[in-house]
């Protein structure tokens, strides 16, 4: 029988959280430079920003785009990005893969697997 493993719960002050959704929309052939574009990006940022905590960058399987997820515990940290010559000038970089917009978030529900919830129940 297969071990099923407690859905995780958010984190203590997750709710107040910030979550960036960038989506990248690439040129035909520019997926791999638009994702070394924003891992160069957000690894700078990783060692830059306190309030940075995590980023997930993802490849389309179309090869059309590529999504950076990330979480904030400030949105005035995340806002002071543009502020900063360094990043900027990495972010930039994207505009010679393709075109771009993002949006941030905070989580409304938290839904895990449903076999999951059964288990717990038990």
């Amino acid at each position: 029988m297969t071990q099923i493993e407690q859905f995780q719960a958010p984190q203590p002050g997750e709710d107040q959280a910030i979550f960036l959704v960038n989506v990248v929309h690439v040129n035909p052939g520019q997926q791999d430079a638009a994702l070394q574009v924003l891992r160069d990006t957000v690894q700078y940022v990783a060692r830059t920003y306190p309030a940075f905590q995590w980023s997930r960058l993802y490849k389309s399987t179309d090869g059309k785009t590529v999504i950076n997820q990330a979480q904030w515990s400030s949105q005035d940290a995340f806002d002071s990005l543009f502020h900063d010559e360094e990043f900027l000038s990495r972010y930039n970089g994207l505009k010679n893969t393709g075109t771009w917009e993002f949006h941030l978030y905070h989580v409304s529900d938290y839904i895990p697997q449903a076999l999951t919830v059964a288990a717990l129940a038990e």
